[in-house]
């Protein structure tokens, strides 16, 4: 089941993830470092303004529509009462600081950024309610569209010459014409419903810590970037930019179909089946994720050459091929702590507990950052974010055996990481060739994915062989 989820939800995602990757390479030529570097400083506010409002809702329907019998749709009635509430919040705050703001060209991108958190939230909270309800076609209906036309209207503005706000535009258009598209389904005959006491308590017991945790997060994901502006220049961050997303979106792309899929059977089984029945599935989950984010840190390491002479713009390529091997190792371990160990709290309904490993990785990053920048710059930024992500991962497995019955980390990383191995160097092996680097690019992927897989088989990670066995008898 696991397996075949990730397919599915692989197609669901990766198609929208190609589309992303299209986006990074036309804004990359298209806007100059600077204007990249407003408009990452900008994604970077509302991706606060997102974890500070939004994303725990997105974790109580996650939690919550899953195990509620009786009435499920009373949970979805709840957090659209609550979203609005929020949504109101948002707006005021928003248009105040636009108002206000004294540099008029920032005030332009802030105006943008209000619509545009509140669309983009509830583009989030429809593709976790998809995903929880087990509907990839809807999920990769509505990443599909959104990608689509962001990139495509956030191109032609780009090339119009709307500079920093041009992508911004293109993800307003396609949040909503997806939302619009493909949104509505699950949202007919619900209307939105003030939650009892009780209820709310629930919810904001469960979702306050996960705020917290999600702001922390943001500290280790983006102040990096803030800084990078502050003690460096704005055109040093839209470089630094450029390279982390090109690593964080191929490597996050994987993690997210694994996780996409992995979740909602983990909390199925939690709830139908009991403790024992989620510690073995969690093993298995932990395995494919595991591997997943080390071989994908491998190919991009093996690719980096190749990768950024391919995607990113001539003004970009040289500083992020530097950024991109640290910044492919922080995402590994990012996605590892976030996808696996932090899901030992969710189980245990223990979330604040995940407010500690934040702290301490929030608090390593600034320090880490304001020591590292002056000296290495955009690349010790990427050494900041690495020793960050690394203590918080250390911090989330030792605190979340406390909590839930995990399964042991040694194995699992000797295994993922000999996968892991196989596929560094059958990526490795393309960029060998005399082959143009985009040409050197596709081989790599096809043959570091090839020898990874077969390793994946012959060690049985997650029960592919059986998979394996079972397909071939079956055909």
């Amino acid at each position: 089941m696991l397996i075949r989820n990730s397919v599915h939800y692989g197609l669901a995602i990766g198609l929208p993830g190609l589309m992303n990757f299209a986006g990074l390479m036309l804004f990359t030529h298209l806007l100059t470092a600077a204007e990249f570097g407003h408009y990452a400083l900008a994604l970077a506010g509302l991706n606060l303004a997102h974890v500070v409002g939004f994303q725990w809702l997105q974790m109580v329907v996650a939690r919550f529509l899953p195990t509620t019998s009786g009435d499920p749709q009373r949970v979805i009635r709840n957090v659209f009462a609550i979203f609005l509430a929020l949504g109101l919040v948002v707006m005021i705050v928003g248009v105040s600081a636009a108002l206000f703001w004294q540099d008029s060209s920032w005030q332009l991108l802030i105006a943008l950024a209000v619509p545009l958190a509140l669309v983009q939230a509830w583009m989030q909270l429809n593709l976790t309610l998809a995903s929880t309800q087990l509907a990839p076609s809807r999920y990769g209906q509505l990443l599909g569209a959104k990608s689509l036309v962001a990139v495509s209207l956030g191109g032609y503005l780009a090339w119009s010459g709307w500079g920093a706000s041009a992508p911004l535009l293109g993800l307003l258009g396609g949040g909503v014409l997806a939302s619009l598209m493909f949104g509505r389904t699950p949202w007919i005959g619900i209307h939105p419903r003030c939650p009892t006491r009780p209820e709310l308590t629930e919810y904001v017991s469960y979702g306050l810590p996960l705020t917290i945790t999600f702001v922390l997060g943001w500290v280790i994901s983006a102040s990096d970037r803030v800084l990078l502006a502050w003690l460096d220049s704005e055109t040093a961050t839209g470089v630094y930019a450029a390279g982390y997303d090109l690593a964080q979106q191929s490597l996050g792309l994987l993690l997210s179909i694994v996780n996409t899929a992995a979740y909602p059977l983990l909390m199925r089984k939690m709830a139908l089946e009991g403790e024992y029945a989620a510690s073995h599935q969690i093993q298995r989950n932990g395995e494919l994720i595991f591997t997943v984010a080390l071989c994908g840190a491998a190919g991009l390491i093996a690719l980096a050459p190749a990768l950024t002479a391919s995607v990113l713009g001539p003004a970009f390529q040289t500083d992020a091929r530097q950024v991109l091997p640290w910044i492919a190792v922080a995402a590994a371990v990012s996605g590892i702590k976030a996808f696996h160990f932090d899901v030992a709290f969710q189980l245990a309904k223990q979330s604040k507990w995940q407010v500690y490993t934040g702290v301490i990785a929030a608090v390593v990053n600034i320090v880490a950052c304001i020591v590292l920048i002056p000296l290495y710059g955009m690349v010790g930024a990427a050494w900041a974010a690495l020793i960050a992500h690394t203590a918080a991962a250390i911090c989330s497995y030792r605190l979340g055996k406390r909590v839930f019955a995990m399964p042991p980390v040694m194995k699992q990383l000797g295994r993922a990481t000999a996968v892991a191995g196989f596929t560094y160097l059958g990526a490795r092996w393309a960029t060998l060739c005399d082959l143009p680097p985009i040409s050197q690019l596709l081989v790599g992927i096809a043959t570091g994915a090839l020898t990874g897989l077969i390793a994946s088989v012959l060690m049985n990670i997650a029960g592919l062989r059986q998979l394996f066995w079972a397909e071939t008898r079956t055909n």
